[in-house]
Formats: structure tokens, C-alpha cells, sequence
């Protein structure tokens, strides 16, 4: 992994499977990066997170229902990282419960306001 510099505000890297419709993302600060909604395929998303030469510290799930399959739990313990799912979410594995409302430190330069957006499902969270 190189080292970068941190980046002076926050970059968003976009990982598409459009056969899917499928979007996720990699918000990083040069330093650091975040994870939202990863698919099962995490190969992707580390190939990403090396190349920017960032470490992966939280993984965030907007919420749980089957129309994709999660790899939000693989890559958070392939990476050490902390996995945040909404707290209403009855789930059998160890997760950070996050509401809305909630701010995550990312880095002292990055964080995320939990937001409940329920409307997809009833605990989807933005």
C-alpha cells in the first residue's frame, strides 16, 4: 500500500455494478476511508481502498433486505474495520447500532450523520 497525503476535503469513490443498478461507496481522506453498502464481491472494494493507498475503518449498511447481498460483514472483518447497522435492525452478528440523528467520527477530518430515511424499508437509514 502507498502512502498519500491527506486529501483537503474528503473523496467519494463510486463502485458500480450497473447490471445490478448497483452503486457503493468509498469515502476516503487520503488516510482513512468509510464503506457504504458493499456487495458480497469485497475484492472490489479493497482493489479500490489499495489503490488509494487508504485503510477501510467503518462499513455502513443504509439497511437489510434482500434485494442485494451484503459483504458488509466480510469486509468488516477482513479489515478490522467497524460495521454500523441501524439499531432497530434485528440482527444475529456483532454491529455498531447507529440511529438517526447519530454523528460517527470517521477521522478528524470526515464524519457521518445518520439519517433515518425509512420509505424502502422501514429502518433504511441515509
Amino acid at each position: 500500500m502507498t502512502t498519500h497525503q491527506p486529501a483537503a476535503t474528503p473523496v467519494v469513490e463510486t463502485i458500480e455494478t450497473p447490471s445490478l443498478g448497483d452503486r457503493r461507496y468509498l469515502a476516503h481522506d487520503g488516510s482513512v476511508a468509510l464503506v457504504i453498502d458493499p456487495q458480497r464481491d469485497i475484492d472490489r472494494v479493497l482493489a479500490v481502498a489499495q489503490e488509494a493507498g487508504v485503510r477501510i475503518t467503518h462499513v455502513f449498511e443504509t439497511h437489510i433486505h434482500n434485494d442485494y447481498v451484503t459483504g458488509g460483514l466480510a469486509l468488516a472483518e477482513a479489515t478490522g474495520a467497524r460495521y454500523h447497522v441501524n439499531a432497530q435492525d434485528e440482527v444475529a452478528f456483532d454491529r455498531v447500532p447507529v440511529e438517526d440523528g447519530e454523528v460517527v467520527e470517521i477521522s478528524p477530518r470526515m464524519r457521518v450523520r445518520v439519517l433515518a430515511t425509512p420509505g424502502h424499508t422501514f429502518t433504511h437509514l441515509s
